[in-house]
């Protein structure tokens, strides 16, 4: 009795343990905690996928790149995360965006400063649709754009994609994303006139900033912060 007690303590322990890396490291999603604003605090909204998230981070709720970004700006500004995984910005994809609560909280937030990172999870070959991507797109910009409170949109140009053991993972294609969603999205960044930060170019080369061929590790998540600080400050 004593012996099966033990062993299935032991399982639950292991358990425990499993679950609590899998969180850390973002592989099993939670939502980041939400920062109320502080009066006359600038109001900044990350919104994105798994690289907003962090996934793949050591200790992402630090390391993922709108905290970077928070302490980057310091105390007069408020950055919240709305990034999850998986998310696209087309409607009808797998997991759209517009359908996750963080879409109608990151509106209700009223932010100052938008900075929009989608279309990495457009790529895989299910998703993909170039004219659905581009009105999609198009719609949730505007969805920011007409809010009072936006006084800066920012798009992120998505990093490009590195294959680890001979292939992209997570059914992600280089190929799309570099020659199809790329120029797209800074077709709509021209025809709107809105601010873009490439990190297609910034990453450019830089496999070493990966953690696994698609999701920054620190270094790279500390980079991103950086270029989007200097953009904000700037």
């Amino acid at each position: 009795m004593t012996e099966a007690l033990i062993a299935v303590a032991a399982v639950v322990v292991l358990a425990g343990i499993i679950v609590f890396v899998l969180f850390y490291i973002g592989v099993v999603n939670s939502y980041h905690p939400m920062k109320k604003p502080k009066e006359n605090q600038i109001r900044v909204a990350c919104v994105g996928d798994s690289i907003t998230y962090g996934c793949m981070l050591r200790n992402r709720r630090k390391n993922n790149y709108p905290a970077v970004l928070n302490r980057l700006l310091g105390e007069n500004y408020c950055v919240n995360n709305f990034g999850y995984t998986d998310r696209t910005a087309i409607k009808s994809g797998d997991l759209p965006f517009t359908n996750e609560k963080l879409y109608k909280q990151s509106l209700e937030f009223n932010p100052n400063i938008v900075v929009f990172l989608l279309g990495s999870n457009d790529s895989k070959e299910k998703n993909w649709n170039e004219e659905k991507f581009i009105k999609d797109y198009k719609e949730i910009l505007d969805s920011y754009l007409a809010l009072d409170s936006l006084q800066k949109l920012y798009i992120l140009i998505p990093p490009p994609l590195f294959e680890v053991r001979g292939k992209v993972p997570y059914s992600l294609r280089q190929e799309v994303v570099e020659k199809e969603i790329c120029p797209a999205i800074r077709s709509i960044a021209k025809e709107k006139g809105i601010e873009c930060i490439d990190l297609y170019e910034i990453f450019k080369g830089r496999k070493d900033l990966f953690a696994d061929g698609v999701h920054p590790n620190p270094k790279g998540s500390k980079l991103l912060a950086e270029s989007v600080y200097q953009a904000i400050t700037n």
